[in-house]
């Protein structure tokens, strides 16, 4: 959404059950937080969502309705380019290396740290450095830190904006001033605060020749010097000159067998991090200190991710009769769709019973023949 902040605080569904006409409904909920920064209208658009319902292997389409809203500023905070409301903002510059002594193609590195009380990092404006004429400017990604303390929670957030401005020519050179406004929620007013100009000079880059014929030498004449070249070092400037040459030449394929293995490897780990082994210790981890509501979302994940059972995954597809703590994990699980919310697991039994069951499954889609049966008639 332009013009605002869009992100989800809380990545965990909330699970839902309502009953409509005597039939049990079943449904998850996230809550997306949207901070507008300017006055104005703003356009939700619709979107779709695919579900699977009751197990069903033909999915389902749904599309949510468009939504808008209006967001207005107080009295006083009109023409703000950026509305952002906060208790207290703190802002410092500093610039590497001291601009005292600066030739062409020397680097000037400008950071800026922004330092807000109560407020989460990433909804810390950007500051707008601009170019300076003589100067490229490469900006870098900005750096957002969260201060949090055990019993406080969220204690402040820190963003820390950097650009590099490359100097281009001689002369003298103005980063221009910094303003960053805000709006203080203690006292309802608009403030700023402003950071100094920086003031340089660059001068041009003198190089020393290799060697210096003196005047008198051409006037008067000298001695001939002969220069005797080294076969050794000379077939050593030839091999160099040669692996330059090759290391050119085959740059293209190096850098395309690269980007390959670079590619092939984020895919690998991508697949490693979406796979069964991540699923299962998520799993772990949620049993052992979460509630039921937050276990069964993970079960599933879990179950759909692992090739040893059916998918869509379903705790009704497993065989309770095999081992008593299967079946009381699909009793739980059952009973807390049901009317009993508050049931409880006894993770201990059903992760061995889980265990046992994939291993079941594995072994028997091993004895499995890949072929057909054969015809006996």
């Amino acid at each position: 959404m332009p013009g605002s902040i869009v992100n989800l605080p809380d990545e965990q569904a909330e699970n839902l059950h309502e009953v409509i006409n005597g039939v049990s409904w079943y449904g998850v909920s996230r809550a997306y937080r949207v901070v507008p920064q300017t006055a104005g209208a703003f356009e939700i658009p619709s979107f779709a969502i695919t579900v699977y319902p009751g197990g069903m292997n033909v999915p389902a389409t749904l599309t949510t309705p468009a939504l808008k809203l209006v967001a207005t500023v107080p009295a006083g905070a009109e023409g703000m380019t950026v509305f952002f409301p906060t208790q207290k903002l703190s802002a410092k510059q500093a610039i590497e290396p001291a601009p005292d002594d600066l030739s062409v193609g020397a680097a000037l590195t400008r950071t800026i740290t922004q330092t807000v009380a109560g407020t989460e990092s990433m909804l810390i404006p950007p500051v707008n450095f601009g170019d300076v004429d003589g100067l490229k400017r490469y900006p870098k990604p900005p750096g957002t830190k969260n201060i949090m303390q055990d019993r406080a929670g969220l204690v402040a957030g820190e963003r820390t904006d950097t650009v590099t401005y490359v100097v281009n020519r001689s002369g003298r050179f103005k980063l221009p001033p910094v303003t960053i406004e805000w709006w203080n929620t203690t006292t309802q007013r608009r403030e700023k605060i402003v950071l100094p100009a920086v003031s340089f000079s660059a001068t041009a880059a003198r190089e020393k020749p290799l060697f210096d014929i003196p005047i008198d030498a051409l006037s008067k004449g000298g001695a001939h010097r002969i220069i005797v070249i080294d076969r050794s070092r000379a077939l050593i400037v030839a091999m160099i000159l040669a692996f330059l040459l090759a290391l050119i030449w085959a740059y293209p394929r190096l850098a395309t067998r690269y980007k390959l293995a670079k590619r092939a490897l984020v895919a690998a780990r991508n697949r490693y991090a979406e796979g069964e082994t991540p699923a299962w210790r998520f799993l772990r981890a949620t049993a052992r200190k979460g509630p039921l509501p937050r276990i069964i979302p993970a079960l599933y994940r879990w179950m759909d991710k692992s090739p040893d059972f059916k998918h869509p995954a379903r705790v009704d597809d497993l065989d309770p009769s095999a081992n008593p703590g299967l079946k009381e994990l699909v009793d739980t699980v059952t009973t807390h769709y049901s009317d009993h919310p508050d049931a409880k697991l006894d993770w201990n039994k059903a992760e061995g019973a889980l265990r046992r069951a994939a291993k079941r499954a594995r072994k028997k889609r091993n004895e499995q023949s890949p072929l057909p049966p054969l015809n006996q008639h």
